[in-house]
Parts: C-alpha cells; structure tokens; sequence
C-alpha cells in the first residue's frame, strides 16, 4: 500500500463524522475496506496526520480520538480526484 493510499483509507474512515480512536479506525479500516494495519503503525499515522493538521484530536480517558478536520477534508477531496 502506498503513502497516500493509507491515508485516503483512514480519512475516509473518519469522513463519517464521529469521533475515533486508534483501534475503533483499525477495526473499522479491518471491515469496511478489508485493510489489517499494525496498530503501533495506525496510531503513527495518526499522529502524522494530526500534525499536518488533517485531523483534530480530544484526549478522552486516556486516549485519544481523531476526527476529520477541514483542512482534512479538502485532502480528501483531493486524494479522490488524483485516484479517478
């Protein structure tokens, strides 16, 4: 899978609108789109994608949970085109 593959997948996972963490977008990448990913390596693109400012993150109870942020969002969008 290559770099911006990933990153199409996770967004689009987290285009639903709900907040999520680390293992709820793993288990979802798992059975939506048939994607097993190292968690260790999930939660590092994670953090890579927030810090690009492409998601937002809360800490709740000890974790964090993403969501798609608008910069994100346009990303997206983007990521789409280039794959049509």
């Amino acid at each position: 899978m290559d770099y911006n593959e990933l990153k199409l997948r996770i967004l689009t996972v987290l285009a639903k609108g709900q907040n999520m963490d680390g293992t709820a977008v793993a288990r979802e990448l798992s059975v939506s789109v048939g994607v097993t990913i190292d968690i260790h390596a999930l939660r590092m693109a994670l953090m890579r994608y927030y810090r690009l400012g492409l998601l937002k993150r809360e800490r709740a109870g000890g974790t964090f949970s993403y969501s798609l942020s608008q910069r994100g969002l346009q990303r997206l969008r983007w990521l789409e085109q280039q794959k049509h």
